[in-house]
């Protein structure tokens, strides 16, 4: 084991977030139980971040910081927006040729809050095949510091998150948030990363569900606490007079792929659902919202 954490970041327009997030990196390779004695610098960490967008001079100026405080960080560009799985992908090729041992995926509206990036290894104490779930702290320091779990249910695609009593019922998929997963080095090659068949939302309802058939347990890291702002690139809020149309559309089409590839037999029950929440839509006053969700609905049955 070479003791490497590789820490993958998509960005889509989102420098200044991406910014903001390296410093937090930076910070955490010196702070928690690691920072005394002889290990005073922290974990080894290599970041890869994948510009999706068109902002590679910005982002190679962020990573020029970071490599002046001792991170390796390599920013790969020139590919297009190929999506949020696809661009975690290109990341994780890379730090795993790099030696990680650990694939830390964080999105740009992320920052660490609490404890050290060596905790972030810790998810190997649940064996060579593991995924971990970091704690959660609400924007601004709010209630949290449980695990950052995602929920969806497994017969409409509803997605939020599980009841505080942790149990969710057979019908629900409780899954490691996406937007702060770690997955160990031998888990992701097994699993093959992210699957492609997603641009953007269920790639990690999709790779739990993947992970769990392979027996690959799913482990909580509470040392590590991380902070996510939500849907800052995407413009993916719960309240749907603001949720942007790429929003609606994506999560409708990645909806109907995640029932196709796993439960083909409830395909008519999740779309009934999306075209209840396309009305729903329409009852905000939101006729392009109700548009989006119809027209991603369409295009994940098709896919």
């Amino acid at each position: 084991m070479s003791g490497l954490l590789g820490i993958s970041i998509v960005n889509y327009r989102s420098a200044a977030d991406t910014a903001g997030l390296i410093r937090s990196i930076v910070t955490g390779r010196t702070t928690g139980p690691q920072a005394a004695g002889p290990q005073a610098a922290g974990p080894r960490v290599a970041i890869a971040i994948v510009d999706n967008s068109d902002q590679t001079a910005e982002l190679s100026e962020i990573a020029g910081s970071a490599e002046r405080a001792g991170v390796t960080v390599r920013v790969i560009a020139g590919h297009g927006n190929v999506g949020y799985a696809a661009g975690n992908n290109l990341a994780a090729t890379w730090l795993l040729a790099e030696g990680a041992d650990v694939i830390w995926v964080l999105n740009p509206d992320t920052r660490i809050v609490g404890g050290g990036l060596a905790s972030a290894l810790d998810v190997l104490r649940a064996g060579d095949r593991a995924i971990g779930a970091t704690a959660s702290v609400a924007p601004g320091g709010g209630p949290g510091g449980g695990p950052d779990l995602g929920m969806v249910d497994l017969w409409t695609g509803q997605s939020g998150r599980p009841p505080a009593s942790g149990v969710a019922g057979a019908s629900k998929l409780v899954y490691a948030a996406g937007h702060s997963l770690l997955v160990t080095r031998r888990a992701w090659q097994d699993l093959g990363g992210f699957s492609e068949d997603f641009f953007l939302f269920y790639e990690e309802a999709d790779i739990a569900l993947r992970a769990a058939r392979l027996g690959i347990p799913t482990t909580a890291v509470p040392d590590l606490a991380v902070e996510h702002t939500g849907g800052v690139a995407t413009g993916a809020t719960a309240d749907m007079t603001v949720k942007s149309t790429t929003a609606y559309f994506h999560a409708s089409r990645s909806c109907m792929v995640f029932f196709r590839k796993h439960y083909r037999h409830r395909v008519p029950f999740a779309a009934a659902a999306r075209l209840g929440y396309a009305a729903k839509a329409l009852l905000a006053r939101r006729p392009d919202a109700a548009t989006a969700v119809i027209r991603g609905t369409v295009a994940g049955l098709r896919a």
